[in-house]
């Protein structure tokens, strides 16, 4: 299984709570731990909200081809 980078999803927030500083807000939870470790403990699968944000989504520069050069 992939794991999940929640610092890459757009659902993923911070807070200004020292006891929860993370959360999710589709799930509308916040937590100590990141939100997708939590669902993971919590129902035993990878997180099926996730979205990657945009700019994580770019794709690789194709050095080789000739419309850059």
């Amino acid at each position: 299984m992939e794991r999940i980078n929640c610092l890459q999803c757009v659902h993923y927030f911070n807070t200004w709570e020292k006891d929860r500083p993370r959360g999710c807000r589709k799930y509308n939870f916040k937590s100590m731990s990141m939100p997708s470790q939590l669902v993971r403990n919590e129902s035993g699968m990878n997180c099926q909200s996730f979205e990657k944000k945009a700019h994580f989504k770019k794709k690789d520069m194709d050095l080789n081809d000739p419309n850059l050069w």
